[in-house]
């Protein structure tokens, strides 16, 4: 295990992870382009979690991995029903859509005005499944009425 976290993220936290992951990275004498692409999904990934968990910080979950193959982050929060949905509609499509889809789509959407302050644009999916191996895999399990606890897992292999 590189690292484990759980509970809210800040900026200190976010920093704290990439650097035991980086180490982890050097320690296995990980390529250039494994480590910046393995930095690149991270540090999208904790920046979702702790931008899009603001409701309930303490439901954020982020574990790294070590493996011969590379790394698995797997990644969890509660989330609306709703959210979850679409969530999953989105990695599903994603999934689906060759190295060129990917990369069109992502010049589509920096080129789009539909973001928020806080994001929304589908900017964050669409880089983990273009920096990490596909297919994502993503689960949302009932936690109550009203919300789902997402789950995300995205592996980084080494080149």
């Amino acid at each position: 295990m590189v690292f484990h976290h759980s509970g809210a993220l800040d900026h200190e936290v976010l920093q704290a992870l990439l650097q035991r992951a980086e180490e982890s990275s050097l320690a296995n004498a990980d390529g250039v382009v494994t480590r910046k692409r393995l930095l690149t999904v991270i540090v999208e990934a904790l920046e979702n979690l702790r931008v899009h968990a603001q409701g309930e910080p303490e439901t954020v979950y982020a574990l790294l991995v070590g493996s011969p193959e590379g790394y698995r982050l797997q990644l969890g929060n509660a989330v609306p029903i709703a959210t979850a949905e679409l969530l999953l509609h989105r990695i599903e499509v994603l999934n689906d859509m060759t190295e060129a889809d990917l990369k069109e789509h992502f010049l589509r959407l920096l080129s789009h005005d539909g973001r928020t302050e806080r994001g929304g644009a589908g900017l964050g999916l669409l880089t983990l499944a273009r920096k990490g191996a596909r297919p994502l895999k993503a689960v949302a399990v009932n936690r109550d009425s009203t919300s789902r606890y997402f789950l995300l897992e995205v592996a980084v292999l080494r080149h």
